[in-house]
């Protein structure tokens, strides 16, 4: 009877303090996957400002690795007499990327502005080398 009296208040206290301090709930924090993901966007970004700055904005790029894409651009030049702009917008799916470019041509004050069908590009192998495959529908039919 004793040992029964003992025993009892260490476990009231025990309840007593899960109740007053309960832990911190697991999973509130980003997975291992996430953290790495958000330091090479960050890490890209940073690549890409640095690029952007000593190219003289001749070149940007600009990663979103949450989202698996990636924004990429090219040229520049004098509004008066020749401006050209390749602009790119990539979307990772699997192991193919989507590629949607637009391309803006200016030759004095005249502008010409094209929106390029959708560029789709597959990692390939042919007799042991590897490479990449590139498809461009003519054209694109949805069911």
């Amino acid at each position: 009877m004793l040992l029964f009296l003992l025993a009892s208040p260490a476990r009231a206290d025990e309840s007593l303090y899960e109740r007053l301090w309960p832990r911190v709930p697991d999973g509130h924090q980003l997975s291992l996957e996430d953290q790495i993901t958000d330091h090479l966007t960050e890490l890209g970004n940073t690549l890409g400002m640095h690029v952007d700055v000593l190219s003289k904005d001749m070149l940007q790029l600009q990663f979103d690795g949450r989202r698996r894409r990636a924004y990429v651009r090219v040229g520049g030049g004098d509004e008066q007499y020749l401006t050209f702009r390749l602009a790119s917008d990539v979307l990772f799916k699997g192991d193919r990327a989507l590629i949607n470019t637009r391309l803006d041509l200016a030759i004095a004050g005249r502008a010409l502005h094209l929106e390029l069908p959708e560029l789709e590009m597959v990692p390939a192998e042919y007799r042991g080398d590897r490479g990449v495959e590139l498809r461009w529908p003519v054209f694109k039919r949805t069911w």
